[in-house]
Order: C-alpha cells, then structure tokens, then sequence
C-alpha cells in the first residue's frame, strides 16, 4: 500500500539532505584548504631558511662565492630531500645532453662525461666518432680542455665546453687509468646514436638494444624487416644494461612482433589508471623468442621484457632485473634546466607487479664482472647467457 508522506516530512527530509551535503562539502573544503596552508608554511619555512643561510654565508665566508653552483647545489638539495631514487635535476648542459641523446642523435666528439670528483670521467666513447679515432677509452678521465686546467675553470664549465657547432674543433688532455696522458685534438660531429645492433647466431637473429631514443623504433623495425626476409628460426633479443630510455619507442616496437594485446596499465599520483602499449597483432611473428636480462635491465627494457614473455611466449635468460616500475616526467624551465621525478607506476596486465622485485629469468644465469667485461658482440663463445638463451630459443615449441 501507498503511503503519503506530507509536505512538511518532505521538507524537513530534503532540510537533512542538504544540512549533509553542507557539512559533508565544509569538511572536504576544510581539509583542503588546511593542506593548502601547511603547504604554504611549509615552503614559507624552506625559503626563511635559504635566506637565513644566504645572509650568513654572504656576510661571513671567506670564500668567493659562485652564484650558479650555489643555485644548482640548492636545487641538488631539493631533489635528494625527495623521498624518489630516480628524482634528478638537470643543469642547463645536462639537459640539454639528455635532450639530444633522447632524439637519437647528438653534436659531440663522440663521448659522454660525468663530473668526479674535480674532473670529468668518461662513461661512453661512441662509434665512428672523432674520440674513438684518437683512441679515447671509456673511463679515461679529462684533465684539460682547449688547454684549460679544469681544476682552475669547473667540472661544470668543462663540460659545457664540450658541446658546440658541428664542424668545430676541441682539443683535450686525458689521463688514462695507468696514468698515461695524452692530448688530442677532436672534431665535433652530428652523430646518430645506433641503439640497435644484429647479427645471426645459429640460424637465430640477435639484437641487441641499448637504449630506447628516438630512432630506436625505426632501427628495430628495419632489423626485424630484414630477418624477416631471410627467414630466420627465431629471435633472441638482448636488454642487458639498458636501464633508460622513453617509454615512446615500445609502441611501435612492440607492435611490429606482438599478438593484439594490453600490456600494462599505469597508475598516477591522484590515482588514476591509464592502459598502455596497446598492440593490434597486424604484424605478429610467430616465432620463438628468448631474451637476455640482468640487473641493468630497467623499467621500459623490463616492460619490453614483461610483453614478449606474457604475450609472445617468450623466455627470460640471465639474472633479475632491477625492478624499476616508476615512469619519470621532465619538467624544463626558462634557463633551460630540468627536473625529472616520478610521476606514474607501471603494472603488466597479465602477470605480478615486477616493481622492486624485478623479473625472475626463466633460466638464471649469472656472471661476474670481470666476465661480463670479456664478452664480445653476437659471440657465445665469450658469452654463457647467450649460450643459454640460443639453447632456451630452440627448445621452445610453438605449436
């Protein structure tokens, strides 16, 4: 039976309903609002502090001070305050490096630096370039440059010195870890950066992957094209020490050789999700793969890695990975440095979180340094994960 509820029961409902939704929007707004303040005194504390540090140095130190380190080492201190191992600050030199080393091809004599100490120690000599020519070696540590002590002008200026117009010339003095100098004069070039290499291995193609940049898509797929049309038994792909890279590349990469597939979702701060690298399976290859992991192995080498095993029945061969799940955003600024933090974590859609844990290999074969160091390119002989991973390719059977 219907029953009549009047109008002043009606009112006083509706009355409650909105005195609720009153005191419901007041507590959300006041919360908010006393987050937004804490925020504020927050950073009102961190500056009176800066300025209070500021004021005693200029006053007192007998030191002359030196106004971009001291901004850059504040800016250093922001980003290790952060409670974020993969947070860094970018100079204006750096960020500009890591912009040309993204695109895929940089202006240089050929080499990558990092400040040590008081000098600069090389971490990369490129092929074909002008330091490989003169012989320059990964590790050889830069002393001068263009007759310069870098003790006298910065490890920072030092290596802004490096860069400059194609066509231009650099000279430098190197110190190599028997404590063998030389110095050279270097040619700065346009170089493209070639992240991707093959060869066949047993009837195999093996490619190996340095890094994710802008050309990596193109040069992947233009391999796979290729032994695509030799007809090859299968592919062994290598992610060894590729612990950076954008993210950007996979897409193509993974939709040139993958079924249809979802591969993972990420996760943003405010906690919403957002499916990534969706593949459309036109261009499968159903052939067996293996792929060579370790603990360089990072982040979009992992989610390239997570794809082929849950999707194209691929082994994993070599050690766990790092198990680096967070992607990083670059925010530029108008002096053209940067800052990079964490801003999303990945999960594969069909398998566990490799977050911290990393990837487990199907096969765990673990090697030292000193054995890592003795491999040679596409070489099993000098090379027991690739062993392994030829062997655990050609054991996989597809039907």
């Amino acid at each position: 039976m219907n029953k009549k509820v009047s109008l002043g029961v009606a009112i006083s409902l509706v009355a409650v309903a909105c005195a609720i939704t009153f005191v419901l929007t007041m507590t959300v707004s006041l919360n908010m609002y006393n987050s937004m303040v804490t925020g504020v005194q927050e950073r009102e504390t961190i500056n009176a502090k800066i300025k209070e540090i500021d004021t005693f140095v200029r006053s007192s130190s007998i030191y002359e001070l030196e106004e971009n380190d001291i901004l850059n080492g504040i800016m250093n201190g922001y980003i290790s305050g952060l409670d974020d191992k993969y947070a860094k600050y970018y100079t204006t030199s750096e960020y500009y490096k890591k912009q040309q080393i993204e695109s895929g091809e940089i202006i240089g004599v050929g080499i990558e630096t990092v400040i040590e100490g008081d000098y600069l120690k090389i971490t990369e000599v490129y092929e074909d370039s002008s330091a490989e020519v003169a012989e320059i070696r990964k590790d050889y540590v830069i002393t001068k440059v263009n007759g310069k002590d870098i003790l006298a002008i910065g490890a920072e200026e030092a290596q802004r010195m490096l860069d400059g117009e194609e066509g231009t010339k650099l000279t430098i003095t190197t110190k190599a870890p028997d404590g063998t100098e030389n110095t050279v004069t270097l040619v700065r070039q346009v170089i493209e950066l070639q992240s991707v290499k093959g060869a066949i291995v047993d009837g195999y193609a093996y490619i190996k992957i340095s890094t994710f940049n802008g050309l990596t898509d193109d040069q992947f797929t233009q391999l796979i094209d290729k032994y695509e049309s030799q007809s090859v038994l299968g592919y062994i792909f290598d992610l060894r020490n590729v612990s950076e890279g954008d993210i950007a590349p996979l897409q193509s990469m993974l939709g040139r050789i993958m079924p249809k597939a979802t591969v993972a979702k990420k996760v943003l701060a405010d906690g919403s999700e957002e499916e990534i690298l969706m593949t459309d399976g036109v261009q499968e290859i159903k052939k067996p793969i293996s792929v060579i992991v370790n603990t360089g192995t990072a982040c979009t080498a992992e989610l390239f890695a997570v794809a082929l095993r849950d999707f194209s029945n691929a082994v994993l061969v070599g050690s766990v990975t790092a198990g680096k799940a967070e992607l990083q955003t670059t925010k530029s600024f108008k002096d053209g440095s940067a800052v990079s933090i964490s801003t999303a974590r990945v999960y594969p859609m069909q398998s566990e979180s490799f977050d911290d844990a990393g990837l487990k290999p199907d096969y765990i074969i673990d090697i030292t340094q000193q054995e890592e160091m003795a491999i040679k390119f596409a070489d099993p002989s000098t090379d027991v994960q690739l062993q392994k991973a030829v062997e655990a390719v050609a054991s996989i059977n597809l039907q």
